[in-house]
C-alpha cells in the first residue's frame, strides 16, 4: 500500500476522531454553569504537604465559614452562598478545562484542514488529537473512581508530568481519603506521588 494512501486515511481517522472529541467538548460545556467561581489557579498556589502527596487546603472557604454570624438568617444565607459557589467553582473549572481543549482542537484541525500542511505536521496533529483524547480518558475515569468513594465531586486536571485533583469534602483531608485519591490518579497515570497535587474545597 502506498504512504499517501496510508496518511490519507489517517486524515479521515482523526477527522472523525476531532470531531468526535469537539462534540464532547460542546456536551460538557453545555451541561456545566456558566456562572463565576473560584480561580483554581490561586487555589493550587498555596499550599501544605500530605505524605507525599501535595495537599492545599482551600483558605478561603474555611474563612468564608468561620466568618458565619450566630443569627439563624445570616447563617442559612451564608450557608446557601458558599454551597452555590462551590458548585460555581467545579463548573468554571470544567468550564476552563473544555474551552482549552476546544481551542487545541481547532488547531489540530487547522492543520489537518491545510493543503499546504506537510506529513510530518499532519502526523503530529494526529499524535496530539489521541494525547487529547486519552487524557480526557483518563480525567473522567479518576473522577468517577473518586465520586464512587464517597467525595460529593472531583475535578481532575492531568498535565504533561503532574496531575491536579481538587474534591469536595468536608473538613481537612485524612490520610486514608489522600490515598485514595493517589490510588485513582496511579490506577490511570503514571504520575509519581509528589507530582499529584490535591486541593479540597468544602
Amino acid at each position: 500500500m502506498k504512504k499517501g494512501s496510508i496518511i490519507g486515511k489517517r486524515q479521515i481517522v482523526l477527522a472523525v476522531l476531532v470531531a468526535a472529541l469537539g462534540v464532547a467538548v460542546w456536551l460538557n460545556m453545555k451541561y456545566a454553569s456558566t456562572d463565576g467561581g473560584f480561580d483554581v489557579t490561586g487555589a493550587l498556589n498555596s499550599s501544605k504537604y500530605l505524605g507525599d502527596a501535595q495537599y492545599v487546603n482551600n483558605a478561603s472557604v474555611d474563612q468564608s465559614t468561620e466568618s458565619v454570624t450566630t443569627s439563624a438568617a445570616a447563617g442559612e444565607s451564608t450557608a446557601q452562598t458558599t454551597a452555590g459557589a462551590e458548585d460555581d467553582y467545579f463548573a468554571e473549572a470544567r468550564e476552563n478545562r473544555e474551552n482549552t481543549r476546544k481551542e487545541a482542537l481547532e488547531l489540530i484541525q487547522d492543520t489537518l484542514s491545510d493543503a499546504q500542511a506537510d506529513s510530518a505536521a499532519k502526523e503530529q496533529a494526529v499524535e496530539q488529537a489521541a494525547a487529547i483524547a486519552s487524557r480526557m480518558d483518563k480525567e473522567a475515569a479518576i473522577e468517577n473512581l473518586l465520586k464512587a468513594k464517597d467525595f460529593t465531586d472531583a475535578l481532575v486536571m492531568i498535565g504533561d508530568s503532574d496531575v491536579n485533583v481538587v474534591v469536595k469534602a468536608e473538613g481537612e483531608l485524612i490520610s486514608s481519603q489522600t490515598m485514595q485519591i493517589q490510588d485513582a490518579v496511579q490506577s490511570q497515570t503514571d504520575v509519581e506521588l509528589d507530582h499529584i497535587k490535591i486541593v479540597s474545597v468544602k
